[in-house]
């Protein structure tokens, strides 16, 4: 269903409608599927048509239904219709692993409510109440409203005359190919209608067409003879001719209905069907459909289509017929007049800096811009606003030699978050002080480490820069109530060559579990220079973030200044001509045309050169042979 629903789509792009210039005349004649291809513009009955034409060679049972629609829909006019598809996801979800809770085998049995609930009960019984009359009330402005829609809205409601397409799901005739009995029930089939100008599918109580006056196939003309007052109410089974009038006479003979009474001597009863004398429909002269890959890829007859839907515009260019690579534009408005957008939606292919859509917010003048992996940043996504100069940056972590995930930069702070690093490090906060690039405080979280003790095993590392202090909070261990926290105060640099001087009196220690053995000295030392070492390299890392977030932002400026597209076959073989060999040669003669000499000597040069190109790789090669 979804393949299909794209194949009409597809349809519905590649080909022009063209609307009838009188409302209430029919078309004299119609042109071919073939020819329609072509001319890629054509009427509702030339449309239907070849989509017709196209669903019989996939093996649906479709037919060409002419009838009588609404305004709307014979002119193809959306500018009433909601956008009929998913909007593209406005932010990056973060994936939420399901958190994993141990039952417990005891549990505390809950306290007994002694609390009256007769008001309570009372209230939810007069909502139902006030539920189900609301409901009886909305089921008869329904019928109203069914009503008015069977009145004429205009002199012409009952004379525009329209085609679209009926397939037929469980046609007996397509699954079934066996004799039925007499005393067999109906068989009630169900029908879609497709409509070919939009690409849409809608069942048989959509309320877009009024009248069905008659129904063809490549076998037969069925004339509906039918009494109702909805589409929804007509029966489709073609064979029965209560219901449809056949113009010509004779069934093809997956739809013949025989009637036997009983299965003995079947082949008596039943005529041989090359006997029977009927007349069938003249074979097709049309040409085989075909669509070339030039068109294939141009998808639009005007390399480029504009639909109007409610409060919506929807802009589609063929690939590479824009220089920005944009294939898909889509608007939103606040106003039915299409003057005050509220939000607008690019999307782009084949572009070198894999950028693949944008979104601009014209309230808040928030850009979004989301990459393709392959990007030597690794760049996936790009938050940022006109109104301040704060930005957020999406990265695919896996190529990243730092596991880098998500980077956020405010005048004041820079936050970072990472995925599956080595050192179970998954968040970074640099503070900084206000008006200044200075670090003020780094802020780091660890994730449990397994192959350490809970005591051991840091959770949160803090550095108060000014303050010169390190604090440390280590895992909870199991059933503690409290984490183990350590606090250094920053000794003073010693001078060159000397070593750094130790003071039990600049460490703060806490232990969760009283029983555990306190820390020697030289631990608590070689510690304290462990997160020396660390802060180092951490400072060291914030310039390096700086100084990377810096070329992203140049490099994002100059490729949106100077847009490139990759080249591919497509380009290359359709939009690009051949190189011209002659052309150089051709120059001093200013496109007039050549004497005989003059061809001759052009003849001549472009040969020498060729010769001349050829020698030179024949020696190339044979110097390369002989080192």
């Amino acid at each position: 269903m979804i393949i299909l629903r794209i194949n009409l789509f597809y349809f519905y792009l590649f080909l022009f409608f063209k609307s009838f210039s009188v409302i209430d005349v029919q078309p004299t004649r119609l042109i071919s599927p073939s020819s329609l291809l072509r001319r890629r513009q054509g009427n509702s009955f030339e449309m239907a048509t070849l989509l017709c034409s196209m669903l019989l060679g996939a093996g649906f049972q479709a037919f060409v239904v002419s009838g009588v629609a609404r305004a709307e829909t014979v002119e193809c006019d959306l500018r009433e219709t909601p956008y009929p598809y998913e909007l593209p996801a406005a932010k990056i979800e973060e994936e939420q692993k399901p958190k994993t809770t141990t039952g417990s085998k005891y549990k505390l049995r809950p306290m007994p409510d002694l609390r009256s609930h007769l008001e309570e009960n009372m209230a939810e019984l007069l909502r139902q109440k006030e539920a189900e009359e609301q409901k009886i009330k909305d089921e008869a402005l329904q019928r109203t409203l069914e009503e008015l829609e069977l009145r004429p809205v205009d002199k012409y409601h009952f004379r525009r005359s329209h085609a679209w397409v009926l397939v037929l799901d469980n046609a007996p005739w397509a699954t079934v190919q066996s004799v039925q009995k007499a005393d067999a029930g109906p068989t009630t089939l169900t029908a879609r209608f497709f409509e070919p100008s939009t690409g849409f599918i809608c069942e048989t109580h959509c309320k877009q067409y009024i009248l069905v006056d008659s129904v063809w196939s490549q076998y037969n003309y069925y004339v509906n003879k039918q009494e109702y007052q909805r589409v929804s109410e007509i029966r489709w089974d073609l064979r029965d001719t209560t219901d449809w009038e056949h113009i010509l006479p004779g069934e093809p003979p997956e739809m013949r209905t025989y009637v036997v009474h009983s299965d003995e001597n079947l082949a008596d009863l039943v005529h041989p069907i090359e006997e029977e004398q009927h007349l069938d429909t003249i074979r097709s002269w049309v040409m085989k459909l075909h669509i070339g890959v030039k068109e294939f890829e141009e998808r639009f007859p005007k390399l480029e289509k504009t639909v109007y839907y409610k409060k919506a515009k929807h802009d589609r260019y063929s690939p590479y017929s824009q220089r920005t690579g944009k294939v898909m534009q889509l608007t939103l408005y606040s106003d039915d007049d299409y003057k005050e957008p509220t939000e607008r939606w690019e999307f782009f292919e084949n572009r070198s800096d894999k950028l693949t859509c944008t979104k601009f917010n014209y309230k808040t003048l928030e850009t979004e811009e989301k990459f393709d992996i392959g990007r030597n940043d690794s760049l996936k996504a790009m938050y940022y606003s006109e109104k301040h100069r704060g930005k957020e940056l999406y990265f695919y972590s896996e190529p990243r030699l730092d596991s880098l995930h998500y980077l956020r930069i405010e005048t004041d702070s820079v936050t970072l978050q990472y995925k599956e690093r080595s050192d179970f490090c998954y968040y970074q906060y640099f503070e900084l002080k206000p008006s200044s690039n200075f670090l003020k405080k780094i802020i780091e979280k660890f994730h449990r480490n397994q192959s350490l003790p809970a005591d051991k095993d840091i959770a949160v590392r803090s550095f108060l820069l000014f303050l010169h202090k390190i604090t440390l909070k280590f895992h909870y261990a199991r059933g503690a109530l409290t984490a183990s926290t350590c606090e250094f105060t920053k000794p003073p640099k010693p001078d060159y060559g000397q070593e750094i001087v130790f003071d039990l009196n600049l460490v703060k220690l806490y232990k969760a579990n009283t029983a555990d053995p306190d820390p020697t000295q030289l631990e608590v030392y070689r510690l304290m220079l462990a997160q020396l070492e660390c802060e180092e390299k951490i400072m060291k890392q914030y310039a390096r973030i700086v100084e990377e977030n810096n070329e992203i932002l140049d490099q994002r400026r100059l490729e949106q200044e100077n847009p490139k597209e990759k080249e591919d076959a497509y380009k290359r073989e359709v939009q690009t001509k051949p190189a011209d060999f002659l052309a150089p040669y051709l120059v001093i003669y200013k496109d007039r045309a050549l004497t005989y000499d003059e061809s001759w000597a052009v003849y001549k040069a472009c040969l020498n050169d060729l010769k001349s190109r050829f020698v030179f790789l024949l020696n190339d090669l044979q110097r390369q042979y002989e080192d």
